[in-house]
């Protein structure tokens, strides 16, 4: 049963990381692929459907982390609190600020 479980972690994480890097991948691209505002629209609506994906994934593989291992999760997170913090942080307002870019109207309010 410890196999599937680790097997499982390592699927789920797996996933996270190639949906994730489909993600950051195409947001470092975007101001190459898209030089007017409507390109970038483009560029970013390419990726939206997978950018909750990949978030599936990363909350399945923290469940996972948990249910099965907690002692292991327990040294991670409490052993590198002040990595992950600002790694959820960042990811907060990553998430945010891709959420709100399509709110905002006028080019200063995109700058």
């Amino acid at each position: 049963m410890e196999t599937l479980a680790i097997a499982l972690l390592g699927f789920y994480a797996a996933g996270y990381f190639v949906l994730a890097g489909a993600d950051i991948g195409t947001g470092m691209v975007a101001p190459y692929l898209g030089r007017t505002d409507r390109e970038r629209r483009l560029v970013i609506a390419s990726f939206a459907p997978f950018f909750l994906g990949n978030e599936v994934w990363l909350v399945a593989t923290a469940g996972l982390l948990v249910g099965c291992f907690p002692v292991l999760e327990g040294e991670l997170l409490s052993g590198q609190f002040a990595v992950v913090v600002p790694l959820l942080v960042g990811w907060v307002v990553r998430d945010a600020g891709l959420w709100m870019r399509g709110r905002v109207t006028g080019r200063a309010g995109r700058a």
